[in-house]
Parts: structure tokens; sequence; C-alpha cells
């Protein structure tokens, strides 16, 4: 695709910006891949103060549900009132300098509290950084070194953590829950909205190139990197999106099942819905949502409109399909992230939760792009995006492109600027560069292809591609067509290399049977070709994950070379690592 010229981009990306509320609106649209580096603005009044002047402070915003199925509802009016109520506590026990020297780290998967924190600092023009709740002492510790963070707002027990970091003073904690602590907050009492006071905090002037947020990766194939985003760009690029990619309006009731440790949780959890003055539902444990009666309950009684799911969610749903029926003639669009979105799976969603079959967005992007790169729109056809596709890049604007075909398939750059991209990494330039090539086009790491009609076909990361006798395969694509077969819950594919054989498939099955060599083989055959039939299947009892639900296919290929290595990287987002001896147990059988 040719670039499109810098004075159409800068027209268009100009008209965007009018999507924002600015205080002062920017004249420098883009110096290279910075936008409205001039301009200044306050995220939190956009999501806030700006609905409320537009007579929305009565509307909901945000329907919270707890562990315990409990829901907790909130005006617009009633947010910010909850906002101003946390400030308080900040400016309380922090000075001013202190808060603004500081990158505020939030420590919740407690979707209301990190949400209202995030919110906090955005008004207060404050840099945030969300980490996960199940982390531990030493994860927490080397984002906060990393950070050189010194305020940790979190809803758990920290206490014994007794957290210090090196050349550092001792971590300062507001914690809810612990009453130890200098800075407890009863959750309860914070809750209530008896509770709330008037204070009427003022929203703070932020430059738009001010970094907004830091978001770990997930370090599925590596160390976790500290993504930063900028404020102005990220506002704008994600408000497109929400309403170019998903139709979302005034109107939109939002369910996104995300933890606010990742992208989703920032864009289309919080951020975005607000953005747009829709309703959004945050559900404090994403995988709740596999009892039917509370996942019924939100669906019907809230009149979700938009429902986006992480493929993970939606595979084990499946997994029990005879006990999931639910169907709502509010829904207007499905939503899929994470990872590609198989024909069979798709299909089951979009009958299972819906009157009609629905128009499935698969969406694609990652932590260091913000916002949706492609996905099909809320409108498309699924005879022109089939399951299985992304379809095409957002309006067309972004360039992407497909560099050193081989066999139809290499790797996606994107050559245009575009508002949502990072704009730096914590403590690692060198980290930052490698994203770039040649110091022009923005390297994803994915490789793909494009379907009969330029749609996006996502074949899975660069070091995840099987080269078997010349054929290149993508783990992604041995695991699509694989999970055809409902005796397969989950599965992962690595590349192995042999000495003698050269590059071997392996597959790793989780599955209440372990008879499904013959069912294996033939698909493989159907699809691919002898050749590449699977050298060894090993049933494990769960995958290694992530808490975005992503499996650590690293740490699979690690174990299979050496299953007694203590060699395994930083493993601090997992979410299950009690499975990490068990898989060993089984390779050495």
């Amino acid at each position: 695709m040719k670039n499109v010229s810098v004075k159409k981009l800068e027209n268009f990306w100009e008209k965007k910006s009018e999507l924002i509320d600015w205080i002062k609106k920017p004249k420098k649209i883009i110096n290279k891949n910075f936008f409205y580096e001039d301009g200044v603005l306050n995220a939190s009044y956009n999501c806030l103060k700006k609905n409320i002047n537009e007579g929305l402070g009565n509307k909901m915003a945000i329907v919270y549900v707890d562990k315990n199925g409990v829901f907790l509802k909130l005006t617009y009016k009633e947010l910010e009132n909850l906002v101003d109520h946390f400030i308080n506590y900040l400016l309380n026990n922090f000075s001013k300098k202190e808060l603004s020297s500081n990158i505020i780290a939030i420590h919740s998967s407690a979707n209301i509290i990190s949400s209202v924190s995030m919110l906090a600092c955005a008004k207060l023009g404050i840099t945030h950084c969300v980490l996960f709740e199940d982390l531990s002492k030493e994860a927490i510790e080397i984002r906060l070194k990393l950070l050189k963070s010194k305020i940790l707002i979190t809803a758990a027990d920290l206490e014994s953590y007794n957290l210090k970091i090196s050349n550092q003073k001792k971590i300062k904690k507001i914690t809810f829950f612990n009453k130890k602590n200098k800075f407890n907050i009863d959750l309860k009492k914070f809750l209530s909205k008896k509770n709330f006071n008037p204070y009427n905090y003022e929203y703070l002037n932020t430059k738009s190139n001010k970094p907004f947020f830091v978001l770990f990766t997930s370090g599925t194939t590596g160390v976790p990197k500290g993504i930063i985003h900028s404020t102005g760009g990220y506002l704008v690029y994600t408000k497109y999106t929400c309403i170019e990619q998903f139709g979302m309006s005034k109107n939109t009731v939002m369910l996104t099942a995300s933890d606010a440790g990742w992208m989703n949780g920032h864009t289309y959890a919080l951020y975005g819905p607000l953005l747009v003055g829709a309703k959004t539902i945050l559900v404090e444990r994403p995988m709740s949502l596999i009892n039917e009666d509370l996942f019924k309950k939100i669906l019907l009684s809230e009149k979700v409109s938009i429902l986006y799911l992480p493929v993970t969610l939606i595979r084990l749903m499946r997994s029990i399909d005879e006990k999931i029926n639910i169907k709502s003639k509010y829904l207007k669009t499905l939503g899929s992230m994470g990872e590609p979105l198989s024909k069979h799976i798709g299909s089951w969603f979009s009958k299972k939760f819906s009157f009609k079959s629905l128009q499935v967005v698969n969406a694609y992007y990652q932590t260091e792009n913000s916002a949706i790169l492609a996905s099909p729109k809320f409108n498309d056809s699924l005879k022109k995006v089939p399951f299985g596709t992304v379809g095409k890049q957002v309006n067309n604007i972004l360039g992407m492109f497909l560099e050193k075909m081989v066999s139809k398939k290499s790797e996606i750059k994107i050559k245009n600027p575009w508002p949502g991209c990072m704009i730096g990494v914590i403590n690692g330039k060198k980290q930052f560069d490698r994203y770039w090539d040649n110091k022009s086009n923005f390297r994803l790491f994915d490789y793909a292809s494009l379907d009969k009609n330029k749609n996006f076909v996502i074949h899975g990361r660069l070091d995840d591609v099987i080269n078997i006798r010349g054929h290149r395969i993508g783990s992604a694509e041995v695991e699509s067509v694989l999970l055809k077969d409902k005796n397969i819950h989950e599965v992962c594919a690595i590349g192995v290399t042999d000495e003698l054989e050269g590059d071997l498939i392996i597959v790793f099955v989780a599955s209440k049977h372990e008879n499904l060599y013959q069912a294996i083989k033939k698909i493989i055959t159907e699809n691919f070709g002898n050749f590449a039939i699977p050298k060894r299947i090993f049933y494990i009892p769960e995958m290694p994950k992530t808490r975005s639900g992503k499996i650590l296919r690293r740490l699979l290929r690690d174990l299979y070379y050496n299953p007694d290595t203590t060699e395994m990287g930083d493993l601090s987002t997992m979410v299950n690592p009690g499975s990490v001896d068990k898989i060993r147990k089984i390779l050495k059988n």
C-alpha cells in the first residue's frame, strides 16, 4: 500500500482531534510519530465533566459487578463525586509535589477501585500504571523500580510484603481493607453514596504529549516491557475506534470482560465508553461470567448491546456448551480479542448469544498500539469478513502492509503514524528503537497474509513460525484447525528443532480425553498435509497462562527442551504457576 501523503494525514487527524474537548487546541498535528504535542486537555474531563455538561449527569456511567455478584451502579455525576472523594484521600496523605513527581502505581483487579484511581490520576494530570493484583512481591518490586514509583494504591493486604526498592525510600501505600496501614480506606464506606462529598476538585491542565499511562506487556514471549502512551493521542484514537469499529454511541451498553491491567481494561472497558458517553459494565472477576445465571442477569437486566470477550473465555464457554443457553434481543455487536477467532468458535459464539447471527468483531491490536488496528466494522457482513480474519486496517489510514512475502505470509508493518502509537518504553530506549524498521515503519512482530477480499489473516508471532521442509506454518494456524474437534478444549502448538529432522511440531492439548492422535492426525493431514503431523502430543490438565488468558508458549517450549529448567524468564503475570510442576512430570514420562 502506498503511503498516505503527510498533508492528507494531518488533515485527517486534525479533523479527528475534534472528537475531544481541548483546553488549548493543538496546532502541531504530527511531528514524526508524535501527535498534538502543543495541545492542552484533561483526560478525566473528557470522560466525566464533558458528559455532565451535555446533560448526561444522571445517566448511568458504570455498573460494577463484584466477585459476589453484587451490583453497584454509578451515574456520571456520582462517578465524578467518587473520583473527587478519592482525590481528597490523595491530597490529605501526599503533598502535591509527591503526587506530581510520581507515576502512581495501581495494584488492583477490582475494577471499580482501579477505575476510580485511574480517573483520579487523570484529573490531577498524573501518570498511572495498573499492576496485576496477583503479582508476587518480587514482580511488584521490579515494576516499581522501573517506574521509580513511591506511591502504590492497592486493594490487597501488602503489609507483609514490606516493599522496598533499591536506592528508594519505602513505598507509601493507600490500601483498601488493611486496617494496619496509615492510609487505609474502608471499601464499603468508600463506595457508599451516602459518604460522597461534593469536593469539586479542578480538572488540571495536561499537556497532550505528557505520558498518560504506562502498561506492561504480558510477557508471553519474553520479559515484560513498560509501554508508555501519550494523553492526547491516546484519547483521540480510542474514541475514534470506538465509533468507527464498534459503532459506539451514548446509547451503547458495553460489557468488556477484561482486567484493568490489560490494554482492553483501559481502552474498551473504561476510557473508550466514557469518552463516548456510553454505559460500561465492569466485572471484578471476568471469569465469573462462566456462571450462566450471573451472565444472563447482566446481559438482560442491563440491556448489553456490545459484548466484548477474550477468545479464551469464549472457548471455555464452548467447552461447557450444554450449560450455556443465553440469548439477548438487545445485543447488536459481538466482539472478541486476544487471538484469532476460528470459524467454529466464532459461529458458536454468534449463535449462542443472539437471536440472529451477528457479525463478530474480531479485533487486532497490541499493548503497543493502544486500540484497534484492524477489525471488521460493526456493520460488515460475515460474507465480507469471514471468521478467521480480522478485517481491514482502520479506515485504510494506517498503511498496514505485508513485507517480504513468503508463501503469501509475511511480517506486518505500519507505514503511517497514528495517534494511539506508543511514545516510549520505561528505561528502554533500545527496546523502543527495536519497534522501528529504518526509523520509519512500525513493526508488530506478527506475521499474516491476506484473503481474497484483502482481509488480514493473523498467523501468529514471528518467533512462532514453524518451517517444516520449506513450508512455513504459524502456531496459531495449527491451533485453529485442531480446535474444530470438540474434545479439544485448548491447544498450544510449538516448533522445536531436532538435529536430524529439523523443525518439528509439538502439540500440547488440554482435554478430558487422552487418545486423540488419530483425530489430530486426520485434521492436520486434511488441512496441511502429512508433513505437518505433530511429532509428539502431550495431554496436560491446563495451559500455563497470563492473567489476560494468553498461553505462555515460550514456557512450554523451554520445558520441552529441559523439564528441569529453572531459567524460565519473567512469569510474574502467570495466573496458574502450579501448572508448571504438573507439566514437568508429564514431559518426563
